[in-house]
């Protein structure tokens, strides 16, 4: 379950949020909480489905950052946080568990005490990170739903509920909140996805709005897995085996042959609308 009545639609070609350089994302040797809900869509793939402040233009990664992504196949995905140290090497996490495919999922990654966790849907990683004197986050631009210098990576399905904080809110086993997030002193970013000020906007109070990527209006849905609506199922394949979709199976399309789609969800008695 999703907090809210909506989410975020990313078709996984170059849909994403991105926000300007500030302070705030400098996080220094201070506890924190970067988490969001996220449901995959792709059966395989490899994106960032959160905070990415990780490259320069070259693709060279930046001292001090960290990315939070997803690696999937055959419709399971495994979900990492790396951290690039100020001597140039690659921390990672990879937890133990991994999520299906078309599954709401809250992920969190949390420095609590010097101590770097990783939670999917409150777990906890068997593996952590001791980040003791170690400082994290620059005045640079951030993103979220793909890399932030190559949007080649990107995220294909839903996201809401974003929000990053200056607090290590989690610091064992838990069961993630099924209700919106508010903002309080602790929080300095927070995107609803049903928020009035527009897909991006952020309601913590520190104004640190993004700016939607090829995002329009139509990617706000009014979907989630308590009210919920039919995808195509790209797992039934046409007997042509040649329709592609995209827009998070919202869009089939037969590319010039004929081809047949069926839904995610079945159809026994009573009416219908669709």
């Amino acid at each position: 379950t999703v907090p809210g009545t909506s989410s975020i639609a990313f078709d996984g070609t170059g849909d994403y949020l991105s926000v300007a350089a500030s302070s705030d994302w400098v996080m220094g040797s201070g506890e924190w909480t970067v988490e969001n809900w996220v449901y995959n869509t792709a059966t395989t793939n490899s994106a960032v489905i959160s905070w990415s402040q990780r490259n320069d233009a070259t693709l060279s990664p930046l001292p001090d950052t960290m990315q939070i992504w997803g690696e999937t196949s055959s419709g399971a995905t495994t979900v990492t946080w790396q951290f690039r140290n100020a001597a140039g090497s690659n921390q990672t996490i990879v937890h133990q568990n991994t999520f299906a495919k078309d599954t709401w999922v809250h992920i969190a990654a949390v420095r609590s005490s010097n101590t770097v966790t990783l939670y999917l849907d409150g777990v906890a990683s068997t593996s952590t990170y001791d980040a003791t004197g170690e400082d994290m986050g620059l005045n640079r631009v951030a993103k979220i739903g793909t890399q932030d210098s190559d949007t080649s990576y990107a995220l294909e399905g839903y996201m809401d509920e974003f929000r990053l904080s200056n607090t290590a809110r989690y610091t064992s086993g838990f069961t993630p909140s099924t209700t919106e997030f508010t903002a309080d002193s602790n929080t300095l970013l927070l995107i609803h996805s049903n928020w009035d000020g527009g897909l991006g906007a952020d309601s913590s109070g520190n104004a640190n709005d993004f700016t939607p990527t090829n995002l329009v209006a139509t990617d706000q849905m009014v979907d989630s897995p308590t009210n919920n609506f039919a995808t195509f199922n790209a797992v039934v394949k046409s007997y042509s085996d040649e329709v592609a979709y995209s827009e998070g199976n919202l869009k089939a399309d037969s590319q010039g042959n004929w081809g047949s789609s069926v839904l995610t969800q079945s159809i026994s008695d009573g009416k219908w609308y669709f």
